[in-house]
């Protein structure tokens, strides 16, 4: 298990290109990082250290629509925040980079589908800050 579990719950049953931002919440269970709010998903702080490892998962809102992360894109920033991104073969969990500076803010692309989502794959482009 991660250090810090970050969770994506996706509303499922209204969720298309032209709404991310208040259909998908992220969460974690770290202490001290505030839930991002819908209309809001487009930041989010991760409060880790170097060494910490971060983990992803996604669910459905509804609880029964599947769900899947695809992949994480590096789209923008100074150093790179995971020493390996996130994904399938390291079960979505990454470990932060310990050349990563204070405050360091990251821009990424997960993508993530929704079964029976004609719309799907959808791309959400977070940026994460570690705070260390």
């Amino acid at each position: 298990m991660a250090d810090i579990n970050v969770l994506l719950t996706v509303d499922t049953d209204t969720i298309n290109s032209g709404n991310l931002d208040t259909t998908v919440v992220i969460t974690d269970d770290h202490s001290g990082d505030g839930p991002s709010t819908p209309g809001n998903s487009s930041t989010f702080d991760i409060n880790a250290t170097e060494g910490q490892t971060v983990g992803f998962s996604i669910v459905p809102k509804n609880g029964t629509t599947g769900t899947s992360l695809n992949y994480f894109t590096f789209e923008s920033g100074t150093s790179n925040l995971f020493s390996e991104l996130p994904s399938a073969d390291n079960d979505w969990t990454g470990t932060v980079n310990s050349s990563v500076p204070n405050a360091e803010i990251e821009q990424f692309s997960i993508t993530f589908k929704v079964a029976g989502n004609s719309g799907s794959p959808f791309t959400l482009d977070p940026q994460l800050k570690v705070n260390q």
